[in-house]
Order: C-alpha cells, then sequence, then structure tokens
C-alpha cells in the first residue's frame, strides 16, 4: 500500500506539471508559460489556541471548511468526517441513528474525543452531545489527532474536533432538500448589518422516516450569532435552541463465537420497545470576548452555558435467550436534565527572549450536573412475525434515579519558542483538579427497601507535553516547497464515565491515562499544487473502560488494564493552481490496538485474559480517496470510496467482522452566485457493514444505513 501510495504521489506530481505547462494562464496575467499560483496554505486554530499554518503545527491536523460539506448536501456529523484520513467514524450508536461514536487512532471510545463548537465542549464534563451540533452551521471543522490535555485538559485523549460556526456572512440563503425514507429538510439564515458588527438569525426544519421501522426523526433548530467591535477588540454572542426527537432503533444482536447474525434477527428491522425514544430540548448561550491588552498581549475569554431536557427510552435483547421464535428484552425509561457551565480566560503573548516566544497561559472552569428520575422494565419481543410491545402495556419493573456533579479546574501555560530560523519547540504543562459526587438509587416493586450507591472522587493531577518542528526546507517556490519534520511527547488524563443507566450499580471508576509519542513529516511541493504528509505514533492508555457483561449477565462498565494504540497515517493531496476547482485526497492508515494487560470474567466462560488481542472492531488497515470537482459555476461531480479490513468482534478474538467498501457520489450545477441544484447517492454498495458495538447491550452492533439518495436546492439572495 506505501508503495502504491509512492507512485500514486509521482503520478499526481507528473499530472500537476503537465497541467502548470498546458493551462491558459489567468487574467491578467499575459505569459502563457507562467507557473499557476501557488495554493493557500490552510490556516488552523485548534491546535495552539492561536492562528497557525497548518504546516507549522508539530501534529496531525486536517481541516473540513462548511462549504465543501454544504456542496455534497452533509447534514449529519458523521458523514461530515467519513472521509478524513485514519477516522473510523459510521451513522449510528447508543445515542442515537445519527450520532457517530467516532475512532480515532484506533481508538473507539464514545468520550475519549474532545468535541468543541466555538472554544466549548458539547456535553460539558460528561459524555459529548453531539446532538447539539448543527452541521449546518458549520463554517469548518478542524481535526487535531493525539492527546490536547496541555490546553484543553481531561477530554481529548486520542485527538479533538472542533467546530466553528458561520460568521457574519453576507446576503441570506435557503435550502431545500428531499431524499431518501420521505427525508424532507429546509434550512435558511440571513445576515442583518450593524454599526461595527452583523446579526446572523438560521434555522432549520427536518424530517424523515429513518431505515429502520420506528425510526422517525423530528428536528428543529435555530438561533442567533451577534458579533460586534468591542473596546478595541471583538465580541460575540451565539443563542442556540433545538427540539430533537428520534425515534430510536435497536442495534442488531450478534453471536459471539462466530459473528454471524443470531438466527432470527433481520438487519432493517427495530426490536426495541415501540415507543423508544432519544428527546433533547435544549438552549445554550455563549459569548466570546477578545481583546488587545498592548501590542504584544491579548486577553481572550470565552463563557457559556447550556440546558438539556432529554427523554431517554431505550432496551435491548437478550442474544442467548432466544427460545421458541420469541427473544427476552430490558430496558430503561429515563428523563434526565444536564446544565453545563464552561469558563475559559486565557492570555496570548508575544515577546522576545534568545529568539521569539508566543505563549498561551490561562485558566478553565467545567461543571456540570445530570439529574434523573425514571423506571427499568422487562418484556419479551416476538420473532416471527415480529411482535414488538408499546412503552404503555410494559409494566415497570422498579425505580430508579440518580444525581451526578463533576466539576473541572485547570490552569494552563504553553509556550512556543523559536530559536533558531529552523528549528520551533513547544513546550505546555496543566494541572487539573476534578471532582465527581454522584448518587444513584433503584428499588424493585418487590422489593422493602431501595438500594442506594453514593460515590465520590477527587484528583489533582498534570497533563503536559513538548513538541519539536524542524525545517529542512524552508518555504519556498519550484518543485519542493517546503519540508518539516516534527516530533511530540504528551501525557493526558480524565476522569472515567460511570454508567448512569443502571443506577443500582452505578460507581465512579478509575480515571483514565494516556502517554504518547509522534513523529512526522510534512510536504509540499509544485508550488503546493501537491502535499505528501506522514506521521507514526504509539499511545500507551491507562484505565479504559469498557463493557463486560456481569454476574447478573447485564451489562457493566469497568476499567481495562492497560492498552497500547501505535500505528502510522499518509496523506497525498492535489489540488492544481490551474484547475482549482479540483481537489484529490488519499489516504492510508494502520491502527494497531491492542490490550497490554485485562482479564475479566464472563458468567458463562469464567475467566478470560484478553492481554495481547486487538480492541474489537477496530480495523488494521484503512484507506479512503476522494476526487471532487465543484466550481462556483457550472457542472460539479464528487465521488468518495472507503475501505476498512476485518476487525475482531469480540475481546478475545475469536470471531472477526469482515472487510467492507463504501462509495458515494454526487453532481451538482451551480448558478453562481445565485443557486445551486444536485443529487447526491450514499452507500450506492449498499453495503451493510457493522459502524459502532453498543456499550449498553452485550454483543449488539450498529448497522449502517442502506443505499439512499437526496436532491437539493440551494438559493442564495
Amino acid at each position: 500500500m506505501k508503495t502504491s501510495l509512492f507512485f500514486a504521489a509521482l503520478s499526481a506530481a507528473a499530472l500537476s506539471a503537465a497541467l502548470g505547462q498546458n493551462a491558459p494562464p489567468p487574467p491578467p496575467a499575459p505569459d502563457a508559460t507562467a507557473a499557476p499560483a501557488p495554493v493557500a496554505e490552510t490556516v488552523v486554530v485548534s491546535a495552539t489556541e492561536s492562528p497557525e499554518i497548518e504546516t507549522e503545527i508539530p501534529g496531525n491536523v486536517t481541516v473540513v471548511t462548511g462549504d465543501e460539506l454544504r456542496r455534497r448536501n452533509v447534514h449529519d456529523l458523521a458523514t461530515a468526517l467519513q472521509d478524513v484520513v485514519g477516522l473510523d467514524t459510521g451513522i449510528g450508536s447508543d445515542n442515537g441513528a445519527l450520532v457517530p461514536n467516532v475512532g480515532m487512532w484506533g481508538l473507539k471510545e464514545f468520550d475519549a474525543l474532545l468535541f468543541m463548537v466555538d472554544g466549548v465542549p458539547v456535553g460539558g464534563p460528561f459524555n459529548p452531545s453531539l446532538a447539539q451540533i448543527n452541521v449546518d452551521d458549520i463554517d469548518r471543522i478542524e481535526i487535531v489527532k493525539g492527546p490536547q490535555g496541555t490546553l484543553y485538559g481531561v477530554s481529548g485523549f486520542a485527538g479533538m474536533v472542533q467546530i466553528f460556526t458561520r460568521g457574519g456572512e453576507k446576503g441570506s440563503h435557503v435550502t431545500l432538500t428531499g431524499g431518501s425514507f420521505s427525508h424532507g429538510r429546509v434550512d435558511g439564515s440571513t445576515n442583518v448589518p450593524l454599526g461595527g458588527g452583523s446579526l446572523r438569525l438560521f434555522g432549520n426544519v427536518d424530517r424523515s422516516n429513518g431505515w429502520q421501522d420506528r425510526t422517525d426523526l423530528r428536528d428543529d433548530r435555530g438561533g442567533f450569532r451577534l458579533d460586534h467591535a468591542l473596546a478595541g477588540g471583538q465580541a460575540s454572542l451565539v443563542f442556540n435552541a433545538i427540539r430533537s426527537t428520534q425515534l430510536w432503533g435497536s442495534p442488531l444482536p450478534v453471536d459471539p463465537p462466530t459473528g454471524e447474525v443470531i438466527p432470527g434477527f433481520r438487519v432493517d428491522r427495530n426490536y426495541a420497545v415501540d415507543g423508544a425514544r432519544l428527546d433533547h430540548r435544549v438552549f445554550s448561550v455563549t459569548t466570546g470576548f477578545d481583546r488587545p491588552l498592548s501590542t504584544a498581549v491579548a486577553l481572550v475569554n470565552t463563557l457559556s452555558f447550556a440546558h438539556d431536557d432529554q427523554i431517554s427510552v431505550r432496551s435491548f435483547v437478550d442474544p442467548g435467550s432466544v427460545e421458541n421464535g420469541a427473544v427476552a428484552s430490558s430496558g430503561v425509561s429515563l428523563k434526565p436534565t444536564e446544565e453545563d457551565v464552561y469558563e475559559d480566560l486565557h492570555f496570548l503573548g508575544n515577546f522576545s527572549a534568545a529568539g521569539s516566544h508566543r505563549l498561551v497561559a490561562g485558566a478553565a472552569l467545567t461543571w456540570g450536573r445530570t439529574v434523573a428520575t425514571g423506571t427499568g422494565f422487562d418484556f419479551t419481543v416476538g420473532l416471527d412475525p415480529i411482535a414488538v410491545p408499546g412503552l404503555g402495556d410494559v409494566p415497570a419493573g422498579d425505580h430508579r434515579s440518580f444525581n451526578d456533579r463533576r466539576t473541572f479546574f485547570g490552569i494552563y501555560a504553553n509556550d512556543e519558542w523559536n530559536p533558531l530560523p529552523w528549528l520551533e519547540i513547544t513546550a505546555g504543562a496543566r494541572h487539573d483538579w476534578v471532582s465527581e459526587d454522584l448518587f444513584a438509587k433503584a428499588q424493585e416493586f418487590d422489593a422493602p427497601e431501595p438500594t442506594a450507591s453514593r460515590d465520590a472522587r477527587s484528583d489533582a493531577q498534570w497533563s503536559g507535553g513538548i513538541s519539536g518542528l524542524f525545517r529542512l526546507i524552508g518555504d519556498r517556490g519550484g518543485s519542493v516547497n517546503e519540508a518539516n519534520l516534527y516530533v511530540a511527547a504528551k501525557s493526558s488524563f480524565k476522569p472515567a464515565a460511570p454508567n448512569l443507566t443502571e443506577a443500582e450499580s452505578a460507581r465512579i471508576l478509575e480515571p483514565e491515562r494516556t502517554r504518547s509519542g509522534e513523529v512526522g513529516v510534512k510536504t509540499r511541493w509544485l508550488d503546493r499544487q501537491l502535499s505528501l504528509d506522514v506521521s507514526f505514533f504509539h499511545m500507551i492508555f491507562e484505565n479504559l473502560v469498557v463493557s463486560i457483561l456481569g454476574s447478573d449477565n447485564n451489562p457493566r462498565l469497568v476499567n481495562a488494564g492497560k492498552e497500547r494504540f501505535q500505528g502510522m497515517e499518509i496523506q497525498a493531496g492535489f489540488r492544481p493552481g490551474a484547475l482549482p476547482d479540483l481537489d484529490l485526497v488519499a489516504g492510508y492508515a494502520h491502527h494497531d490496538a491492542k490490550y497490554v494487560d485485562f482479564t475479566f470474567i464472563d458468567p458463562d466462560e469464567g475467566l478470560l485474559d484478553a492481554s495481547g488481542q486487538r480492541l474489537e472492531l477496530t480495523p488494521r488497515d484503512l484507506w479512503n480517496v476522494k476526487l471532487a470537482y465543484l466550481p462556483a459555476a457550472g457542472v460539479g461531480a464528487w465521488a468518495a470510496v472507503r475501505h476498512q479490513n476485518h476487525r475482531p468482534f469480540d475481546k478475545i478474538n475469536e470471531a472477526y467482522m469482515p472487510s467492507f467498501f463504501e462509495w458515494d457520489a454526487g453532481l451538482s450545477w451551480s448558478f453562481n452566485p445565485h443557486a445551486r441544484v444536485s443529487v447526491v447517492g450514499r452507500n450506492l454498495g449498499n453495503d451493510r457493514h457493522y459502524v459502532a458495538e453498543s456499550e449498553i447491550g452485550d454483543a449488539q452492533l450498529y448497522v449502517a444505513p442502506p443505499r439512499r439518495f437526496t436532491g437539493e436546492l440551494s438559493v442564495s439572495f
């Protein structure tokens, strides 16, 4: 595969040279032999808390623009991220049919990645609340791989995904979308100029029947963003309101020894209780402020509050209880209310001392509270024909409740030092104080007394990192424009997330911690028309949270000792200056994720040792190719293909899931600058591979949606 990519890069270079020689010159240049204009480099903010050219960052960074997503009819986060090299993502998880469980560096733990919107972690100190992300309002997504504990604290183990929303764009737009499974969508925004700033109003209405029965979607979102000059700097206020209902679809039970679907179950049917749903009623306010205090120092502050009223009704079958055409199932109906507060205040400074320095120093507070009450229930599902009872027809088996409070506070500093023109050294440290107080209670109807569980934990730990970037070839014209070598070593930690679904056994687990090393090279060729980046990583993970079966045959979360994640990633890009609307990106990733030291007790098989085995559902080899020609006016087209090789199904690697291909394509016609018409097909090969494993239901997997199409009309005025 490495050889193929090498020859692909050489072929792209030859093609780029040919295009550069034969393409007509852009006006008003009179010289027909002039070289194309150099391709501009991407600027990234997330990796250093300040704008930095991507090639100058000592780490693996990718940017996806909102314009690109809108040109490809993208309206969900999984699709927005699926063509990023090395990312393992698919639609569907325990958190809903449209919410992905994203894997990075081979790590696919739901709360191991930090997801931020405009500098604020969505979900606060709890699991990322990806349902709150409005994909239609994205300006750009920055994906930074590797631990991010120095600047962002206790959430970004394998990396972070930060979304920046659209600001004061001129004019208005309306987009109408229709497609498979009775999908209909209206999205619109308008910008009102104000003296010294702008007000942007936005909103969308989305309806769909879902690809499983009883998985309808009703999603309404709206809000405003106010940007204004203030006290020599800039201030912003963003308000979001969300009313989202996903009727929840069950994962598919699979036989652990064989990896095959259990006989009697069908891929497109929903075995959850009738009435299963995930509702979010959210309002959030985020304020941002930055002001120069002098020519060398600036103050930046972000303050956010979010309130989320939820309804969570989910049920899972017991794969081992199939008998006489029926299967036993259990579920939980909860009404959680979550409140999150986030405050970050930091200074950006530039000074000289044995070279130039860029310093970031500040403090951040993340506080969250989740309170819920509900019931547990048991019922039976008929398989042939399928007979699923309604929630109102299932008697409650117990009452349960919980109250969980989390507080994270950290102080941090990060200095980027350039002692020599060819050398950049970055070092940083962060000290976090974290505390959690958990109280849970459950009472069976036939039990005289409730079962209560109270747990509390406080920790104070350091995170940090040091990296070096060596400019082997400085920024210049010609055939080789730039080559930067980087090395990095980082550490990070965070408290583990408890399983709040099972109130009677809720407990706070040991905190998780990582130590990692990374080395890579970033190169640019042919006036930056060709890029070739290579990175290698090694990460040791302690106390990864995984799900196993308890003695009562119910899933429970435990710490899994020690794990190792290592591998390499290659990305090649071709963006010819003569054809600026053409974009070719190809990538390959090798991820070797293993349990180093992990034993557990299975209720049926006794003591099992997973040490040395690969993590379940983690592919070793992933590759993807995307080719797009999307001009501002005229006909456009794009196509993308992704591949993953076989993946182990269970912790002791007795069964494997087969490899798969998935490909998408689209056609568009743009009437610059006023309108665009497009048609997009996804999963055109109709491959029904598994995209994620349930962290609640034992031996149950979520399946990729079938082939589907959308048509879209977008008008700007």
